[in-house]
């Protein structure tokens, strides 16, 4: 039980810093698109509430217009009425004019055609008068709607050509979170594969080693030694680390340890197929504990305590099958 507890001890020390650097690393580009993703969809929703606004604004011109287009059309129908009456006011005049002209035609023809033309010509003059005036008014009401509606739909083309923009760009985004993501998807694999192969596997297991002794300000050489070979009656030895401690002392320190059970329940596809590959990960090392424990390590090293170090890098290598050993 002692050696259990020392085991795990410095497993969790070890592996959790080697784990957190790891897992800092894979993540931070994927953080990164996440961010400027999110950054352009907050832009387009922005630019989606002006152009919303901006239409909503486009429509009220558009009804006022319509009003003024509906009284310009009750203008003209007053002036098409106008000029019916002008017509037959002109007609009644002339029938008027033909039968006064035949009544005083030997009288007063002449003066009586002057007064006729005089009278015809303030008609026609006044008429005109008011044919203009509506006319000006008409200009003057439809101007103003038509700038501002020509000033709306400027904007609004603005306001689209920016949203197509923002569409583009962020179809560039998730292009690129995409391809980062697709990426990471191979080196998980890529890493997966090498680390079911024994040499890879106990080649990083060594390598995390030195890089946990190496942050917690140890030198190679100096505090610690790698694969130290001795020989016994049985075959050779060699460890992957002794750490040099003061008075003399020393601590054996294993690195290597079996993760094709546990590989095998991270690309498990149900839960009960995980249940039992974790399972397999809590025998392959409770059996390597029972293996380093039999190798008596310290017998070939008596600076050393009775009980051998075994490193694990990762914390959630050792978490759940802690758990399923104990019970």
């Amino acid at each position: 039980m002692t050696e259990i507890l020392f085991i795990i001890l410095g497993t969790v020390i070890g592996g959790g810093i080697a784990w957190l650097f790891a897992s800092s690393r894979l993540q931070g580009r994927v953080k990164g698109a996440e961010a400027i993703v999110e950054e352009r969809g907050k832009q387009i929703q922005q630019r989606e509430t002006e152009i919303s606004l901006l239409r909503k604004e486009l429509d009220d011109e558009k009804k006022s217009r319509v009003e003024a287009l509906t009284r310009l059309e009750e203008s003209q129908k007053n002036l098409e009425e106008q000029k019916m009456l002008l017509e037959t006011m002109k007609k009644e005049m002339s029938d008027t004019f033909n039968a006064l002209s035949k009544a005083a035609l030997e009288s007063s023809n002449e003066s009586f055609l002057t007064l006729a033309s005089e009278r015809l010509g303030k008609i026609v003059e006044e008429t005109k008068g008011k044919l203009g005036e509506h006319q000006t008014a008409m200009d003057g009401m439809i101007k103003p709607l038509s700038d501002t509606l020509k000033r709306y739909e400027d904007q609004i083309k603005v306001m689209e050509d920016s949203r197509h923009k923002a569409y583009g760009s962020l179809e560039e985004q998730l292009r690129t979170l995409a391809s980062t993501h697709e990426t990471l998807q191979k080196e998980t694999s890529n890493l997966v594969s090498a680390l079911r192969k024994p040499q890879v596997r106990g080649r990083w297991g060594e390598m995390q080693l030195r890089r946990v002794a190496e942050l917690s300000g140890m030198s190679v050489h100096c505090d610690f030694t790698e694969q130290v070979s001795v020989g016994t009656e049985t075959g050779r030895l060699r460890p992957d680390m002794i750490i040099h401690l003061p008075a003399e002392r020393e601590i054996v320190v294993d690195a290597k340890v079996s993760l094709d059970a546990y590989l095998d329940a991270i690309a498990a596809s149900t839960e009960e197929e995980r249940k039992l590959a974790m399972k397999r990960h809590a025998q392959q090392i409770r059996a390597h504990l029972n293996s380093l424990s039999s190798k008596s390590y310290w017998d070939q090293f008596p600076k050393a305590p009775d009980y051998v170090v075994l490193f694990i890098p990762g914390e959630s290598f050792l978490v759940l099958p802690s758990n399923l050993m104990k019970n």
